[in-house]
């Protein structure tokens, strides 16, 4: 830049200050989020986190579920001038489900001369799952009593709670939860959920030769005999907690069938698995009806929201499958249960609803016992207790 005079009372100056930077060696928001939880359109309720997987980028976090990534164009983007960029992010938040997303960072044929402020990414985050869990009991005169064989269903679901001076009626419960969660994001309309009872082939187990960890792939098992390219496993086929249905990628053929083998599945595994567990070959049963997905679900959903639930009354398991694929297996699990002897019920994990209305319905003697209730589960609490005191 020119020089310039100062002058002081006592005395004058030359002053030549540096050249500005051009845009693309300041710092600047690289990544920009706004943050909300998809039940409350709120920024969440613990505190958010974001890592970047390339370097140089550092993550701030405002208030109001602001936040972003920051850094300087040049150094993170050396050839943007004649190409593209993509910065990968993953956005949690004690509570939530976390997000990995893949922005692009467009050419800029001006660059280093200037730089393309980002667009603000509106991101919304699931709820992991909880539970909703009681009792069924009988009135009684002044006391009541256990009922056991109720039925306790979700009758009506409302996806965001409505305002308590406003009459919402629920939507219907077409939704379904799954065992485990979803390994791949799930576009509504493009993506679709079938009955696909999996039952486990007699003589075929294998076990784990080291433990695995979420995000394993491959696995290493006792032997590859029997198994081919597109056959389903069934990991950790013991514990229904932690098993999962996942299928064969590749399998090695350079090594005897009888010695441990790298098996690369369709899938990372999602849960924790270990050594010597028991993993079988399973045998797929007949497709059932199709029911298509309605609400976009993302990695590690429990809960998928469906056109409706005919053709599901028999399902054990489940396919997913849609484009890309490829396609998935899960155990499915009904929002409809029996309580027990002591009238004890548990209904499968539930997530993405802001409030149910739940049903429970017995017959005894001729007459028919009912209770309805509307409920708001807490999300903070990883089990939420709702007794129901059925009456006639």
């Amino acid at each position: 830049m020119l020089r310039r005079t100062v002058q002081t009372s006592e005395r004058t100056y030359l002053f030549s200050p540096d050249d500005q930077a051009p845009l693309g060696d300041r710092t600047w928001a690289i990544v920009k989020l706004r943050v909300t939880d998809e039940l409350t359109g709120q920024p969440p309720t613990s505190i958010i986190a974001i890592q970047a997987r390339e370097r140089g980028l550092t993550p701030r976090v405002a208030s109001d579920g602001l936040a972003g990534l920051v850094g300087i164009p040049r150094q993170l983007f050396p050839s943007l001038k004649m190409m593209g960029y993509t910065v990968h992010l993953t956005v949690s938040a004690d509570g939530y489900i976390s997000r990995d997303l893949a922005v692009p960072i467009g050419s800029d044929p001006n660059f280093p001369d200037s730089f393309t402020q980002p667009l603000l990414i509106n991101l919304a985050l699931h709820r992991e799952p909880t539970v909703i869990s009681g009792r069924t009991v009988r009135a009684n005169g002044n006391t009541t009593a256990p009922f056991s064989g109720a039925t306790v269903s979700l009758t009506g679901i409302w996806r965001t709670a409505p305002a308590a001076n406003v009459v919402v009626p629920p939507a219907p419960p077409n939704l379904v939860a799954l065992r485990p969660p979803l390994y791949s994001d799930r576009p509504a309309v493009t993506q679709f959920l079938r009955r696909r009872n999996l039952p486990p082939m007699p003589g075929t187990d294998k076990t784990l030769v080291a433990d695995l960890l979420p995000g394993t792939n491959p696995i290493l098992l006792s032997d590859r005999q029997g198994l081919n390219v597109g056959d389903i496993l069934l990991i950790d086929a013991d514990d229904a907690e932690l098993a999962e249905f996942i299928a064969i990628k590749t399998v090695p053929v350079t090594s005897s069938p009888d010695q441990p083998t790298l098996i690369t599945l369709d899938y990372p595994v999602i849960r924790t698995h270990r050594r010597n567990r028991v993993v079988q070959q399973v045998l797929p049963l007949p497709l059932g009806a199709q029911r298509q997905f309605t609400v976009n679900a993302i990695i590690g959903d429990t809960c998928v929201f469906l056109d409706g639930s005919a053709g599901l009354a028999a399902a054990h398991e489940v396919q997913v499958n849609g484009p890309p694929g490829p396609d998935e297996h899960h155990e499915l699990m009904r929002f409809s249960v029996l309580s027990d002897a002591n009238g004890y019920y548990r209904l499968p994990p539930l997530s993405r609803v802001a409030q149910v209305e739940v049903h429970a319905e017995k017959i005894s003697g001729g007459q028919t016992f009912t209770a309805t209730t509307t409920f708001r589960p807490d999300y903070l609490q990883r089990e939420n207790r709702l007794d129901l005191t059925l009456k006639v």
